[in-house]
């Protein structure tokens, strides 16, 4: 028994399902196995892996199978509208990077893996348009073809306040990748631009209602939070797709 998606669609289906969720056990993440825990009121037990999609159900007999039952029929209309939504997706995903051509090339073979497009503004002509510019016309305009944003913070800058001193200074992302980052989510929505933020890289100030994907050493690092982002914006992935990004 599989299920596709986020670890909030999942709670949905249970409900929709008719049953109750205990929820101070409903999402115990076990990693790094990827596992999540929903205990419901009837004494059952699933155990979903995120990773793989696979869902284990522990309990009495006849509650399993009644379970398991009601789950997949309720799975069943989820992975219909989930499929016709993945096929209006653009495969586009538009990176917002800075001078880290390493981390770079780490998440371009990532999305790679998973069948999306890496698309990246300074590889492209643009007809003489500034970076600002082309991602102007080509995530704001109704007709944009870009489906998802992931915006790269790297520690490209050391900067501090004007009141403090030198020591005080915090390595950060580069200022134009801060403004093109507020734009990806203005155009795109917050659901639909992921920000993946190496180690000890200070946030922006006025950002912080925004979810951060840390990361220490390798982008490889962030892909099972990006995938479940991916996920609740639409996209579906299979096991070996997956498989093959984390490696």
């Amino acid at each position: 028994m599989e299920y596709r998606g986020t670890i909030e669609g999942l709670k949905n289906i249970v409900r929709k399902a008719g049953y109750e969720i205990i929820e101070p056990k409903f999402t115990q993440h076990m990693s790094p196995n990827l596992l999540h825990q929903i205990e419901i009121s009837e004494g059952g037990v699933i155990i979903w892996n995120d990773s793989t999609g696979e869902i284990a159900l522990l309990g009495r007999k006849i509650l399993w199978q009644r379970l398991k039952k009601e789950l997949t029929q309720h799975m069943e209309k989820k992975s219909k509208t989930a499929s016709h939504l993945s096929k209006s997706l653009s495969p586009k995903v538009c990176i917002v990077h800075g001078h880290d051509s390493a981390a770079l090339k780490e998440l371009e073979l990532i999305l790679l893996k998973l069948k999306l497009k890496p698309y990246i503004l300074q590889n492209t002509s643009n007809n003489g348009l500034t970076i600002m510019e082309a991602l102007e016309k080509e995530s704001c305009k109704p007709t944009s073809s870009i489906g998802f944003g992931i915006v790269l913070l790297t520690p490209d800058d050391m900067g501090y306040a004007k009141t403090d001193s030198v020591t005080a200074a915090q390595p950060r992302a580069r200022q134009n990748v801060i403004l093109e980052m507020g734009m990806l989510i203005s155009a795109l929505s917050r659901g639909k631009v992921a920000i993946l933020i190496k180690q000890n890289v200070e946030t922006p100030s006025d950002a912080h209602g925004i979810i951060y994907i840390p990361f220490k050493n390798n982008v490889k690092e962030t892909v099972p939070k990006l995938a479940t982002q991916l996920k609740a914006a639409g996209y579906i992935f299979d096991t070996d797709q997956l498989t093959d990004a984390l490696n």
